[in-house]
C-alpha cells in the first residue's frame, strides 16, 4: 500500500495542531509498515494507491481535483468548524451556486470545502460535531464519514517539571502554549483576566505585528503576573517540562477540535481549563473545566474550580486509552484498507 499525504504548504510556517496531526499521523503510519510519501504540489508524476489530504482549503483543492481525475481513491481530513449550523451553511451554498450560474466566479470557503469533500471517497472528521457539520452542510452521505480523533504522543506522560522550574523559577502557574498571536486562540481573554487571578500566567507562543497581538502584549506588560516566552519547538524538552511544571493548562480559544496541546499537558499531569466550543467535551469528558470564550467571568470561574480541584489521573488514563497517535494511525490505516477493498 502506497499512500500519498498532502497538506497546505502554509503548515510549514505554523507550529500548530494541524501540522502536528499530519506529522504524527505520517510517523505512526510508517511505524505500521505503510509506505507513505508527502505530496508537495503536483500528483502527475506520482503513482499512489490512495491519497489522503489534510485540510480542505484553497491550498489543497488543486490536488484534490488531480487525484479525482486520475481515479485514485481520495480520503479527506477536512479540519472544519463553524459556529453556524449545517443547515445555515447549506443555505449559503444554495445561494452561492445560484449566483455562480449568472456569471459570478466568487466562491466562499464553504464552497471550496464542500467541493473537496464531495470529491472524497471517505471523510475523516476529528469529532462527532465536525461529522454532523460536514454531513448536513455539504450534503455528504453518512456512510462516507468516519470519525478519526486527533492524538497525542504518549511521551508527555513522562515529562518532568525540573528543567522549566530551574530555568524560570515559577511554580503553581497557569500555562498557555500555542499560536498566541492567532485571534482564534483568544489569548487576549486570558491576559485580561490575569490581574484577578492569584497565580502567575505563563504564555508560550509568538505574537505578530498586527493590532490584536500588539494589544495582547500591551495588556501583558501592564499585568504583574504575566510571563511571555517565545514559541518553543514541539520537540523541545522545555515545552514538555512546562506542561509538567504548571498547575493548570488553559486554552480559552473561540473553538478547539480538540486542542492537542491540552491533551499533551493533561498527560504531563496538568489540570485543564478549556473552551466549551468545538469538540472539546468529546475528548475531555467530565475531567476538564470548560469556559465560555466570550465571558471573562466564565474563565475566572473555570480557573477557580480547577485550582481548588485535587489532582487526578482520570484524564491521563482516558487519553492513553483512546487518543495516542498509534491508535489514531491504526484507525486511519483501517479506513485506507476499507477504501481499497
Amino acid at each position: 500500500m502506497k499512500i500519498g499525504i498532502a497538506a497546505p504548504l502554509s503548515l510549514a510556517a505554523v507550529n500548530g495542531g494541524v501540522r502536528t496531526q499530519v506529522t504524527e499521523t505520517v510517523r505512526h503510519l510508517e511505524a505500521l509498515g505503510i509506505n507513505v510519501e508527502i505530496i508537495h504540489s503536483d500528483t502527475s508524476h506520482f503513482d499512489f494507491d490512495l491519497v489522503h489530504i489534510f485540510s480542505a482549503s484553497t491550498e489543497t483543492i488543486g490536488i484534490a481535483k488531480q487525484v479525482k481525475n486520475k481515479g485514485i481513491p481520495l480520503v479527506i481530513s477536512p479540519v472544519f468548524y463553524s459556529n453556524r449550523s449545517g443547515k445555515s451553511i447549506a443555505n449559503v451554498l444554495i445561494v452561492e451556486r445560484f449566483i455562480s450560474k449568472i456569471g459570478s466566479g466568487i466562491r466562499s470557503e464553504y464552497g471550496i470545502k464542500a467541493e473537496i469533500c464531495n470529491y472524497a471517497d471517505r471523510i475523516l472528521p476529528n469529532t462527532d460535531k465536525e461529522k454532523e457539520l460536514v454531513q448536513h452542510a455539504f450534503g455528504i452521505n453518512e456512510s462516507k464519514i468516519t470519525v478519526i480523533p486527533n492524538g497525542v504522543e504518549s511521551r508527555f506522560q513522562h515529562a518532568s517539571p525540573d528543567l522549566f522550574s530551574k530555568k524560570y523559577a515559577i511554580q503553581n502557574f497557569i500555562l498557555f502554549a500555542g499560536q498566541a498571536g492567532a485571534a482564534r486562540k483568544n489569548v487576549i481573554q486570558l491576559i485580561r483576566v490575569a490581574p484577578s487571578i492569584e497565580r502567575d500566567i505563563v504564555i508560550i507562543g509568538d505574537f505578530y505585528n498586527d493590532t490584536y497581538s500588539q494589544e495582547c502584549v500591551s495588556l501583558a506588560e501592564q499585568a504583574q503576573n504575566v510571563h511571555l516566552i517565545p514559541t518553543l519547538d514541539h520537540d523541545d524538552p522545555l515545552l514538555e517540562s512546562a506542561y509538567a511544571a504548571c498547575e493548570v493548562f488553559c486554552l480559552p480559544s473561540l473553538f478547539e477540535t480538540p486542542g492537542i496541546a491540552a491533551m499533551e499537558a493533561a498527560l504531563a499531569g496538568a489540570k485543564i481549563v478549556i473552551t466549551k466550543e468545538g469538540g472539546t467535551k468529546e475528548y475531555f469528558g467530565e475531567h476538564a473545566f470548560y469556559s465560555n470564550p466570550h465571558s471573562d467571568e466564565s474563565l475566572k470561574i473555570g480557573f477557580q474550580s480547577a485550582l481548588e480541584a485535587p489532582k487526578s489521573d482520570a484524564l491521563k488514563n482516558r487519553i492513553l486509552s483512546n487518543y495516542t497517535w498509534n491508535k489514531v494511525a491504526e484507525k486511519t490505516a483501517a479506513v485506507y484498507k476499507d477504501c481499497l477493498n
